[in-house]
């Protein structure tokens, strides 16, 4: 079990799927207005650094976004180099109609 600094075990962040997507994307859609705003150009990544951990949200080409929890004593800049690398390499696959499907047969087999 991990543990979080003064002894406590590490608990992951409190939700569900769905709740955590809504936050991802308001922190995104914040970050997009706020570029527009200052006329700054595209946000490629956004990072939320709290006390017990992080919240790194990249774009994924097709308005799509890749939302990551971290610990607080990870190395952002790996984390973030690791989000970049699976965004160019597998991105472009994650279509809305393939994640609908995978979302689908994840479902199915933890009904069973």
């Amino acid at each position: 079990m991990r543990r979080r600094r003064g002894g406590r075990p590490a608990a992951g962040p409190r939700g569900t799927s769905g709740d955590l997507a809504a936050l991802v994307s308001g922190v995104a859609s914040l970050t997009f207005a706020a570029a527009e705003l200052m006329e700054a150009g595209v946000v490629k990544q956004t990072i939320v650094s709290m006390d017990e951990g992080a919240l790194l949200v990249m774009a994924i080409g097709d308005g799509s976004l890749l939302g990551v929890h971290a610990a607080a004593d990870c190395d952002m800049a790996a984390v973030g180099y690791q989000m970049g690398l699976f965004v160019g390499r597998a991105g472009h696959v994650l279509t809305p109609e393939l994640r609908s499907e995978l979302r689908g047969a994840v479902g199915a087999s933890a009904g069973r």
